[in-house]
Formats: structure tokens, sequence, C-alpha cells
């Protein structure tokens, strides 16, 4: 008869006995091959059997219906974990489901018996005829992040790994910004101060924005029919006399109206009058993430930036995390998928798990 503990064929106790592997009467050696001299002997660090106790010198279930065996999936590993199952349960084509542990291989029966490839996003496992095999999916994986400058793809070793992307640039969403990869990941490299902003002719770049003027250090006063430059913007040249033209609509000195928006607590008729867009009672006033427009840091209307909330699909966005997806793209917050590398919607993982497929 031949013993298997964990993958070490006895073929003999005498041989055992011979190889020091099985303990003497005194016990001066671990015991070994299903031998005990009690049930704690069946439970050792040189011999752990679950469910195992010591019957007439040999470890045996109690029921009688169990027999130390492996599971079907173990059946082929040379260190399976020997325990008491029911003979239901244990690899097919063992000896008669024999007591003392004989294990042949036997195979698969299902694939979720056999262990798929290093990284689950690269394929699985398979039972083919009796017999495991992995099934490799080789290439870009479905699920990506997009604009990190970064691609993930499978080896046809089966592993995930991140390959550097050129193409994979992050649309900011900003005319007068050039979007590339660098060496660190996306970069969104403002255009020339005073450039033609591209697709707006009447507009300027000016650090990395579209604006219609700038009369800072660079002069770039270009604004059309005699009006002068402000800030950033277009105003009549009377906007600047330091007085309130009720003629251009101002509402307060230099304000308001046609001239430049006022800052808060100036005076206001209506919203477009302020900075904020906000005219309360006669004054512009603060922004909140409640007052219907976009103003202060705000990427959306009322969200985007903090303190106010992510931002839903279709708002506008700087980054993911204005956005409630996570998931930023030209400017504009996405709708979640379950191939947007995000953790979002009601996954447990990334793109996986949920209203996904489920995660392994």
């Amino acid at each position: 008869m031949k013993l298997l503990l964990r993958g070490v064929a006895l073929a003999t106790p005498a041989i055992a006995i011979a190889a020091g592997l099985v303990a003497s009467c005194a016990g001066d050696a671990p015991w070994l091959g299903g031998y005990c001299a009690a049930d704690a002997d069946c439970h050792t660090g040189y011999q752990d059997i679950p469910g195992a106790v010591c019957t007439d010198s040999r470890c045996l279930c109690v029921d009688p219906d169990s027999r130390i065996c492996c599971l079907p999936g173990e059946s082929s590993d040379p260190d399976c974990p020997l325990a008491c199952r029911p003979c239901a349960e244990c690899a097919p084509g063992t000896e008669g489901c024999a007591p003392d542990g004989g294990v042949v291989d036997a195979g698969c029966r299902s694939d979720a018996e056999c262990p798929g490839p290093p990284s689950r996003e690269c394929g699985a496992g398979r039972c083919v005829e009796g017999a495991c095999d992995v099934e490799i999916r080789f290439g870009p994986i479905t699920s990506q992040r997009q604009g990190d400058c970064r691609r993930m793809e499978c080896t046809t070793a089966g592993e995930l790994v991140e390959i550097e992307d050129p193409s994979d640039v992050y649309d900011d969403g900003e005319p007068c910004t050039y979007d590339s990869c660098g060496e660190g990941g996306p970069v969104n490299m403002p255009l020339t101060e005073g450039a033609v902003c591209p697709g707006e002719p009447q507009g300027m770049c000016h650090v990395g924005a579209c604006v219609a003027c700038f009369d800072g250090d660079v002069t770039m006063n270009d604004c059309p029919n005699g009006l002068a430059c402000y800030g950033v913007v277009c105003v009549p040249p009377h906007c600047t006399n330091n007085a309130v033209d009720a003629a251009l609509g101002e509402t307060a000195r230099d304000c308001g109206g046609l001239c430049r928006p006022c800052v808060d607590g100036e005076a206001c008729v209506r919203g477009a009058d302020c900075q904020n867009k906000i005219c309360d009672v006669g004054r512009c006033a603060p922004p909140a993430c409640d007052d219907g427009v976009q103003n202060s840091d705000e990427t959306g209307v009322d969200c985007g930036a903090l303190p106010c909330p992510r931002c839903p699909a279709g708002r506008g966005c700087r980054t993911g995390t204005h956005c409630e997806s996570g998931v930023c793209v030209a400017g504009a917050c996405q709708e979640p998928s379950c191939t947007d590398g995000v953790m979002n919607q009601d996954e447990n993982g990334v793109d996986c798990g949920g209203s996904c497929a489920p995660c392994r």
C-alpha cells in the first residue's frame, strides 16, 4: 500500500521508519504518513488532517461516509491539503475513496477548479476534457483610464502591465493649451501669450485661457470698435473714467452694464452686472453652491470645486475629481461605464462588480 502525505509517497511503514519519518513507540520522531498514537498526532506541524482522529494508530475520519482525500481541483497539486471529506467531494479516481488518502490525478470537472493567469483581467482557467488549461487574452484590456498617457495590457504570460502611450493625451477642454504626454504623464501647456485662440479668431490666449484682451505686461489691446482693454475684457473707454456712467449701464463706478463686472458689495441691477453673477437686493453677493449659476471656482453650475458637490455627467470639469463619475474628458464630466478605468457607480472594484462583470 502507498501512503500519500502532502505529496510525499511512502512505500510501506517499514521504509518510513527506516527513513526516520514515522515515530517509534517512544515517540522520538514526528508522526507522518497518517500514523498516530493520539488524536493530537493527526493535527501537528508535521501532519495536519482536518477532521481526523487516531484509530488503531492511523488518522481516520469519524464519519464512515467520509475519507481523507483531496478535492478534485487539488488532486494534481503535490501539496494538496488532505482533509476528512464526504466521498462525494473527493477527487474522482481515488482508489475507492481509500481511507489512507491515496489520490490519483483525476483532473477537473469545471472551470471553477482551474487556476487562471497571474492577472484576472488577462484570462481565465478552463477545464478541457478533464484537464486544466489557461486561456490568456493578450493585448490591451477594455478597462482603461482615458487621458493618463498609459495603456494597460496583458502579456503572453497573462500578466497585466502598464505601458506608456503618447497617443492617450488628456484633453482639458481649453483651446489655449497644447495637450501632450510628458515623462510624468499628461501635460497641458499654455499656448504663446497673445496667440489667436484656436477656433475663436476674436479671442487671445492668456495663461492658457481664451480672453478678449490683456492689458498687463504684454500689450494685447486688440479690442474692436474703439473699445478699451480692462483686465481681460473689452469695455468702452468711458468705463475707466472713475465715474458712474448711466449711459453705459454702469451700476457702480466703472462697473456693471457694458463695463467690467462689479465685485461683491458693489451696486447692481441684475446678475450680469456682477463678477459672481449674483445680484441680491441691489448688491453683488458672494457665490454659493445653490445660487443657480456657475461662479467662483465652480466648473459647472453649482458643482465642481469644493465646497460644492461633484458635477453630474454633462457639466463642466477640469479633472476627474470634479465629476461624480471620476471621469472628465474634453472639459465635460462623462457617464460612468464598465470600461472607464475608474471605480464608480455600484462597482466593487475598478470596472467590476455591481452592474459590471463580477470581480474575481
